[in-house]
């Protein structure tokens, strides 16, 4: 059933001029049945049988036919047989008031570079008609000498085929001087002119504010219609950025691991062999940290978002481990202004730790030995300045055929995702420079409802990876949610312009429970906010020419759709709150109560838009409350109950309908109950049902049961089928994509589906690859705990049996972990390329990475075997 009305719709949107032929026909009917009655109407020059004035009335329904499908064509028809009927046909017809329809339609649909002379064009044909319909209404036809029929004369016989001398005029013909037929006709035109003129400008101004209204759901059409056709780009961004996240990720955790391993090895390989028990430490370390690499790599690709990061207060860390692994690299750190780690971002603070980390380890792997390093910071004027230098080979690094991997990338990622930026390069004087540069509140990350967390960073990973020619992610929030950040300053640092912090592990900025606590208050800005319409400003930019006064103040009135029903309602309740429908005689006793009540429904359509189904809710149990207890209907009672109905099925929930609709199956029976229970007498239903059970004494019934029952039954029927039209009606306008309130609210849905199916497809493409991944890292990182574990056995068993060691045998055992390091560090780098550079882990890219399928991976061997091929 949903998909024959989409395909309705949709036919209808495309087929305009089927649905005016439709109205056109329906409009012939009624016109000619109005038409029909007029007994008096001649023309300028003659004077018209009644058959040529129905052609005339069937001619001016044409234009109506091509309204919407050529509606500046139809226009200028509908100039055209006016202005031929206005000298040769009928100086009125009832089918003119269609000429506001097209004036109307013109405005509406046509070019707006000819608004205005369309406008100019009606005021003067309406000046037009109004001086020719004065002449002949006060002389007649100018060829007829005045005379003329009425249609019960053309009907009638008249055996000597004479004019009907009693229907002559013929004032100018007849001797009346021309200074008395020009008062006639200047009191006609002061009458007809204005009439005219007003109905013009009312159609101007109606047609203004409804161009103005669709091109807001025109424009929300549009981008509804993008978002759901971007769908695919955006789950293929989604994934491509999971892919990145998880390289980014295994970079800086495992192949910083495994590049601490190769040092560890190649030292000890030294430093170990005239001494088991360094040797012995050393092959600890090297086992401790393959098991932390294989640990946090389960948790990196065991969760979506990945690990939890090490972030600003881990970097004393960072340094002391590098101080440790490698005792030949002289390490300072040095800050600059007052360090303020609480002020830092989430995402901020990760990216700082990844910065010195990914620098220290390439200072390991490529600056050689005996290498000063010179950590700066500077903390100034709400950024974070981060600066690793070191004295090594620098460019000379590129000499052994070297070539810059995927750690800067990364890097660069992470530090452009906090909404920072990135230098790095050798240095003239020789050495390497990083130099990262990020605002203390970074980028908040977006989170959808259910907690999971969709890095914007994810977005720009991957626009910097295989897909630089498609959007990026939507960051846009489907609800706003208003939250004051509380930040709790740590002591203010010593004021000297310079710290020396040779001992950082002994410096540890973690803030107390207080730094992150955000808290919900209530925001009277954002409270403002949420009760205008979002998306309707955009309107005034969907075109290049300006709005004039009346499309400004409708697009005002929309945007301020709460404000606009607010005084909607005042408006009503003045109008209908003393207008009332009684059924009995004696209403003095509740009128007061009743109108109380009625004001209370009419009050509520102030929020029939913001929260239709409250509204309804309100508007219900009062009337339950005035069809038991009270004895008086009001109009504005009946007006609140449709209005309620139409607002909640309309802009209320999906399947707001099926409780609306049994609402308004209940007040209908209790409808058809009260009327029944006037009948018998009875001034409230809760009298009728009180004397029923035996509470009161019954009172004397005025009719018959039956013929009360069968009144009651007619009105419930009646009242069912009103409401019925009403919640039919409300259906239509939501599936017929012509509402602004309704179109927002599914750009809504649609906004919260994909970042959804963004989410899924991540998580697809994550679960893909990690087995694989998975496998393929713990197979190296396994070697490598195996050949640390070996080498154990070997000291140990040699310790046990009274032997020693020989400087070979622990030379030989570092030098297979060293190799087997290498061989997995390696093996990372292989799968970091399939990563970062195939884009999807599926099929579909034999040749192409456009428009890739999300389809089940394949083997990541066979990804590899096609990279190297």
């Amino acid at each position: 059933m949903s998909n024959f009305k989409q395909r309705f719709l949709s036919w209808m949107h495309g087929h305009v001029f089927a649905g005016d032929l439709i109205l056109t026909l329906v409009i012939g009917v009624l016109l000619f049945g109005v038409t029909g009655s007029i007994t008096y109407n001649p023309g300028l020059l003659f004077d018209l049988n009644p058959s040529i004035q129905m052609a005339w009335e069937a001619a001016m329904l044409i234009p109506l036919l091509i309204r919407r499908w050529r509606p500046q064509t139809g226009a200028l028809l509908c100039v055209a047989l006016a202005l031929t009927h206005l000298i040769f046909g009928p100086c009125i017809l009832g089918a003119d008031i269609l000429a506001l329809f097209m004036l109307y339609s013109v405005i509406v649909y046509g070019n707006p570079k000819n608004t205005k002379a369309f406008i100019i064009l009606a005021l003067a044909i309406g000046l037009l008609a109004s001086a020719l319909m004065a002449w002949t209404m006060t002389n007649g036809p100018l060829l007829t000498g005045g005379k003329v029929h009425t249609w019960s004369s053309w009907n009638g016989s008249n055996p000597n085929g004479a004019m009907v001398t009693e229907d002559t005029l013929g004032s100018i013909y007849t001797g009346t001087s021309m200074s008395e037929v020009a008062d006639m006709v200047a009191q006609y035109m002061l009458v007809l002119t204005p009439i005219f003129e007003v109905c013009i400008i009312s159609t101007v101004i109606v047609a203004f504010w409804q161009r103005a209204r669709l091109a807001t759901v025109r424009m929300m059409r549009e981008r509804n219609e993008a978002i759901a056709a971007r769908d695919q780009d955006e789950r293929d961004i989604a994934a491509l950025a999971e892919r990145a996240r998880i390289a980014r990720d295994m970079h800086d955790v495992v192949a910083h691991i495994l590049s601490i391993i190769i040092v560890q090895s190649d030292g000890g390989r030294y430093a170990g062999t005239h001494d088991p028990a360094v040797a012995r430490n050393t092959m600890e370390t090297i086992r401790h940290e393959s098991e932390r690499a294989l640990h946090d790599m389960q948790r990196l690709l065991g969760v979506f978002g990945g690990s939890p990061h090490a972030d600003y207060n881990d970097i004393g860390n960072l340094v002391e481990q590098a101080r440790n692994v490698s005792p030949d690299i002289r390490i300072r750190w040095n800050i600059t202004g007052t360090a303020s780690p609480e002020q830092l971002g989430e995402q901020a603070s990760i990216a700082s730790y990844h910065v010195v980390q990914e620098a220290l380890t390439n200072i390991r792997k490529y600056a050689g030995p005996h290498v000063d390093v010179h950590i700066k910071e500077s903390w100034n004027n709400g950024l974070l300045t981060l600066t690793v230098t070191d004295n090594g080979r620098g460019a000379a690094a590129n000499i052994d055929g070297h070539t810059p991997g995927y750690g800067l990338l990364g890097m660069k990622e992470r530090i452009e995702s906090a909404g920072g930026s990135l230098q790095a390069g050798p240095q003239l004087g020789g050495g390497f420079e990083v130099m990262a540069t990020l605002p203390y509140g970074g980028k908040e990350p977006a989170t959808d409802e259910t907690g999971e967390q969709y890095a914007s960073e994810q977005s720009e990973s991957c626009n910097t990876t295989a897909i630089s020619s498609k959007a990026k992610l939507s960051d846009e929030a489907i609800a706003s949610h208003t939250a004051v950040n509380i930040s709790a300053r740590i002591p203010d640092q010593p004021s000297e312009q310079t710290q020396e912090t040779n001992q950082p592990t002994g410096r540890d900025h973690r803030s107390n429970a207080l730094q992150h606590l955000r808290i919900t208050a209530p925001n009277l800005h954002d409270l403002l906010t949420s009760l205008k319409l979002k998306s309707v400003e955009l309107a005034n930019t969907s075109n290049s020419r300006g709005l004039n006064w009346v499309e400004r103040v409708s697009v005002w009135t929309q945007h301020h759709y709460v404000l606009m029903d607010s005084v909607g309602a005042v408006v009503l309740v003045m109008l209908l709150n003393r207008m009332s429908i009684t059924f009995f005689f004696d209403s003095s006793r509740d009128a007061q109560l009743s109108h109380a009540i009625a004001a209370c429904c009419l009050l509520a359509l102030a929020l029939r838009r913001r929260f239709p189904e409250t509204c309804a809710l309100i508007v219900f149990v009062l009337s339950v409350v005035q069809l038991v207890f009270l004895g008086l209907i009001e109009v504005g009672h009946i007006v609140a109950s449709l209005c309620a109905l139409y607002s909640a099925v309309l802009y209320g929930r999906e399947h707001a309908w099926r409780w609306t609709g049994l609402a308004a199956v209940t007040c209908s029976a209790l409808m058809g109950l009260k009327i029944a229970a006037d009948q018998h007498g009875y001034t409230t239903l809760f009298g009728a049902i009180a004397a029923s059970v035996g509470l009161t004494k019954p009172v004397s019934a005025t009719s018959s049961s039956s013929a009360a029952f069968f009144t009651g039954v007619m009105y419930t029927v009646a009242v069912l089928m009103l409401c019925a039209g009403i919640m039919a009606w409300a259906r239509w306008a939501r599936s017929s994509d012509s509402n602004a309130l309704v179109l927002q609210a599914r750009e809504e849905a649609l906004v919260a589906e994909q970042e959804k199916q963004r989410i899924l497809a991540a998580n697809m493409e994550r679960d893909r690859i990690s087995a694989s991944i998975q496998a393929e890292v713990t197979a190296t990182l396994n070697s490598v705990i195996s050949q640390a574990v070996d080498g154990i056995r070997m000291l140990d068993s040699a310790e046990a049996q009274g032997k020693e060691t020989t400087a070979d045998e622990i030379s030989t055992a570092f030098k297979a972990i060293g190799e087997q390091g290498r061989a997995a560090l390696k093996r990372m780098r292989e799968l970091l390329g399939v990563l970062r550079e195939t884009g999807f882990s599926d099929d579909a890219h034999a040749g192409s990475a456009s428009e890739p399928q999300l389809r089940p991976a394949a083997p990541l061997e066979e990804q590899l075997q096609r990279v190297s091929r």
